[in-house]
């Protein structure tokens, strides 16, 4: 990396902070296959072969997200003091043996099993996955928006493209096959670039943020002891990112806030994405459109959340989180109307991945941007066990609800309504107030041109 020197800090032609974004892309990328979305193609074949119903095979999900949650503050704490280059590698091969793992269970407790070692890596689980949401935000603070929605846009596309691939790899190979590939393509994804190329922080590599040159500057005035009413004295000050503890972030009421809407959030949203292509089956709809339509949800959020990211530099961050909601509830017409034509799955996935993908960027930035990067990790752990232990619920809930005869309608319905109350709730989640104090956007470190 050629470089130049700005009063002793390096000024790199090439910002190393791109080579961790792409790796963080990578992992994203890679993960995906055990999500909700991607696990809904297994649901079927899986429950089949396994002899269970399908309520009692999502409570994989359940325990996965719950383990992942209790672990949460401890990768948090890790993270910030370490980085995530070794626990990166290492959890990359433990999640990609679990995926293997998979593919030689017939038993479905050691499939349960294996789902809660899963969840401990913190792949693919949001608030959780410490390991791909930390080093973006710790490398980029001028350019957060959209660095973090270009590495969230890997775990979009991975996502279109691992629900293809399960429909494809299911069909023609068996259920089985699949995990094994996917197994195998998560440890290459994952291992190797951590290992050789990731770094905790650009201060590690004498960087700062953004590959900015010098610190930010503002000039701070003040009438007092001035020689004349016009003449103010002026002195300039660094102007320094937000830099809350643990303890201190707790206290804020926006933490809260953001915790109770973010949860039911991910109460409504977990069963929705598996159950939703069962609803559509009933339809009589094919695998192959099913597959495309929920393919286009993870590309519409990719095109989106990166839009956004760059809009959400310029604006308060809440109002992506609320322009998001409006978006998902539009999203969710043709599945609380009853639409029953074939393009009806194809609005619904565009649609609903705008709104997921915009409301994202909030999700992302709001623990860096009102609680700064020192203990981004800490913060984020110390919610995660809240959010996704109840969240964690959804699932089988949902599963229970419709195996007793709910209506996919009235739950539809239920699923709006969750949407809306939770979104509308990010219009008031406004910066904390501190010392130093976050403006709402934060004030960000200028950029080298």
């Amino acid at each position: 990396m050629v470089s130049s020197s700005v009063g002793g800090v390096k000024s790199p032609r090439f910002f190393y902070g791109w080579v961790i974004i792409a790796c963080v892309w990578v992992a994203n990328f890679v993960t995906v296959s055990i999500n909700p979305l991607v696990f809904a193609f297994f649901l079927d074949s899986m429950s089949v072969d396994l002899d269970v119903k399908r309520s009692t095979l999502v409570w994989g999900i359940t325990i996965r997200m719950i383990s992942g949650g209790l672990f949460a503050p401890y990768l948090g704490r890790i993270v910030d003091r370490h980085g995530t280059r070794w626990p990166g590698a290492v959890a990359g091969l433990v999640v990609g043996l679990v995926l293997i793992g998979f593919a030689f269970t017939s038993n479905i407790w050691i499939m349960f099993g294996l789902f809660f070692i899963s969840g401990l890596t913190g792949f693919s689980i949001f608030g959780g996955n410490m390991l791909t949401m930390v080093p973006p935000a710790s490398w980029f603070v001028a350019k957060r928006g959209r660095a973090l929605s270009i590495a969230t846009s890997g775990q979009l596309f991975g996502t279109a493209t691992f629900a293809i691939a399960a429909a494809l790899l299911i069909e023609a190979f068996g259920w089985r096959w699949a995990w094994a590939i996917f197994g195998i393509v998560a440890i290459v994804g994952v291992v190797p670039p951590y290992a050789l190329l990731m770094r905790r922080r650009p201060e590690d590599m004498g960087l700062l943020p953004d590959g900015a040159t010098s610190l930010p500057v503002v000039e701070v005035t003040s009438a007092v002891a001035s020689p004349t009413p016009t003449a103010p004295v002026a002195s300039a000050t660094h102007r320094e990112e937000p830099d809350f503890t643990v303890a201190e972030a707790w206290r804020t009421p926006v933490l809260w806030a953001n915790l109770a809407a973010t949860t039911l959030l991910m109460v409504a949203i977990s069963p929705f994405l598996l159950f939703r292509n069962h609803y559509w089956t009933t339809l009589g709809f094919s695998p192959t459109l099913i597959a495309i339509g929920v393919a286009l949800d993870p590309f519409s959020f990719a095109i989106a959340n990166i839009a956004m990211g760059f809009f959400a530099e310029r604006v308060p961050i809440r109002f992506t989180g609320v322009i998001g909601g409006v978006w998902r509830g539009f999203g969710m017409l043709p599945l609380t109307l009853g639409m029953t034509w074939p393009g009806s799955v194809v609005l619904h996935n565009v649609v609903w991945g705008i709104g997921s993908g915009t409301t994202s960027v909030f999700q992302t930035m709001m623990i860096p941007d009102y609680f700064g990067r020192t203990n981004q990790g800490a913060i984020r752990g110390s919610i995660t066990p809240i959010m996704v232990t109840v969240s964690a619920l959804g699932a089988p809930l949902g599963g229970y609800l419709l195996d007793a005869g709910v209506s996919y309608i009235a739950f539809f319905w239920g699923i709006f309504l969750a949407v809306t109350v939770a979104s509308a709730s990010f219009f008031f989640q406004k910066p904390p107030k501190h010392a130093p104090a976050a403006t709402d956007p934060p004030t960000r470190m200028p950029t080298s041109t």
